[in-house]
């Protein structure tokens, strides 16, 4: 059967979801904790907006006509998600590199030198304002976007693969979980500035964060399973692609135990002395680089499958 989302789509959902949960991290660290994070918390809106760029050319070049990906946005189509998510995703993506360049400001001087020019700068209390401005806009963005992934494919009724809410949801937890993972990993290649014990809370707000987030995936993915084998007739035998079918390997290798199991066990682990307070060694750090890398691995796994096993199945 051809395949007409090939993929440069699963790497646009993937990026786009990364971005996604990148923002809301920013967004839930400059909110949380009241000002402990906020490092780990400049270091999420700065990478924030640059993987849906990539995930959004990416996109465009998949059209087969880049130069005319501007006709999406020449009308509004409320009936379309093709339309509406080119829109949010557009949106997104402004406010995310506002986020991002609010970030930029440097904390103390009032004023930017250039040369000899001297421009003034917004007090530390307005730039704090805006930041949490544009992180309380941006926050139902990141999770629409995060969710629209997901829609994307739900939305498509001919395929039973893709055929329920849940694939969304499952989407949206997939992209908090890889924002996760690669700040838990970014955290534990340095200290912040803040000293130890500020090191320590936001990585074990990371870690706890991130096994909430892949209970809940199993949690989705368990009804999911049982949704489809209980539907339809097309349903349930579009569930065979991934158990014992083609997909199979991938599915339950790739993303349940490289993507979720594995993870979830080092992440626990690796919590425990975190919560009794004590340093963490360099193993421990090898496991958070471990751990990050299997989420990022498996969030990508999700995708590929998706769009590919989702583009075999067919009612009938």
């Amino acid at each position: 059967m051809h395949h007409y989302w090939e993929n440069l789509v699963v790497f646009y959902l993937y990026f786009g979801g990364l971005s996604a949960g990148l923002f809301v991290f920013s967004a839930l660290l400059t909110f949380w904790g009241g000002g402990k994070f906020r490092e780990m918390s400049k270091v999420a809106a700065v990478i924030a907006p640059w993987p849906v760029v990539l995930g959004s050319v990416m996109l465009i070049f998949d059209l087969g006509s880049p130069l005319r990906f501007w006709r999406l946005f020449a009308t509004v189509q409320w009936t379309s998600p093709m339309s509406i998510g080119s829109w949010l995703l557009v949106t997104f993506t402004g406010v995310s590199i506002l986020h991002m360049l609010v970030w930029q400001f440097p904390e103390k001087p009032s004023a930017l030198r250039l040369g000899k020019t001297s421009l003034p700068l917004p007090t530390p209390a307005t730039r704090r304002l805006w930041r949490r401005l544009l992180a309380a806009v941006g926050v139902p963005l990141g999770l629409g976007v995060g969710i629209y992934t997901g829609v994307l494919l739900g939305a498509i009724p001919a395929r039973p693969f893709w055929n329920t809410p849940m694939v969304a949801m499952l989407f949206l937890f997939s992209a908090l979980s890889t924002a996760a993972a690669l700040l838990i990993m970014i955290a534990s290649g340095r200290r912040p500035a803040s000293g130890a014990r500020d090191y320590h809370s936001e990585r074990r707000f990371l870690y706890s964060a991130d096994i909430a987030i892949i209970l809940v995936e199993i949690l989705i993915l368990v009804p999911y399973l049982l949704h489809n084998a209980l539907s339809t007739q097309s349903q349930a035998r579009s569930l065979s692609l991934v158990l014992g079918g083609p997909f199979t390997g991938m599915f339950w290798i790739g993303f349940v135990a490289i993507g979720l199991v594995l993870p979830l066990i080092i992440e626990l682990f690796d919590l425990m002395p975190l919560i009794a307070g004590k340093a963490t060694s360099r193993h421990h750090r090898v496991l958070a680089y471990l751990s990050g890398v299997q989420v990022l691995i498996g969030g990508f796994v999700l995708r590929w499958v998706f769009v590919h096993a989702g583009q075999v199945s067919t009612f009938g």
